[in-house]
């Protein structure tokens, strides 16, 4: 078994952000806010496709974050304000294997680095049951 993405979140935080929370490109699942002016936006970016790979799924979402955080159309232009971004990305892989990995296209770090993107990657490594089955 390939590892494969079961889910993506960005989580975008602001400092002195005063308009309603931007659509990227759909509107954030969560929202809210904190203390000293903190506003926090958060998007579900998970591809519609089950069981993508990791390379096709950043491949995707690399052209998504340039145009939602990179480029003149960004919902969030250079103002008085701060922002922090981070994407996490959760990763289904075999847990009877002995080992797994996979590779992070050079185009999508480059994508990270270029909106100082933080990333996260969560493992999900099912335990099989005594069925035969899987669980989480």
């Amino acid at each position: 078994m390939e590892p494969s993405v079961v889910g993506i979140v960005l989580r975008v935080e602001t400092r002195g952000w005063s308009g309603p929370p931007p659509p990227l490109p759909k509107p954030p699942i969560s929202a809210g806010e904190g203390a000293d002016g903190l506003r926090f936006f958060i998007y579900d970016l998970t591809p519609a496709e089950a069981g993508l790979s990791l390379p096709d799924a950043c491949l995707r979402l690399g052209s998504r974050l340039e145009r939602m955080l990179n480029s003149p159309k960004s919902p969030f232009p250079e103002g008085h304000y701060a922002l922090r971004a981070r994407l996490e990305i959760g990763i289904l892989a075999d847990r009877e294997s002995e080992s797994f990995g996979y590779a992070w296209p050079p185009e999508f770090l480059q994508t990270l680095v270029d909106g100082s993107i933080e990333l996260s990657v969560t493992h999900y490594l099912p335990m099989p049951d005594a069925g035969g089955g899987a669980q989480s």
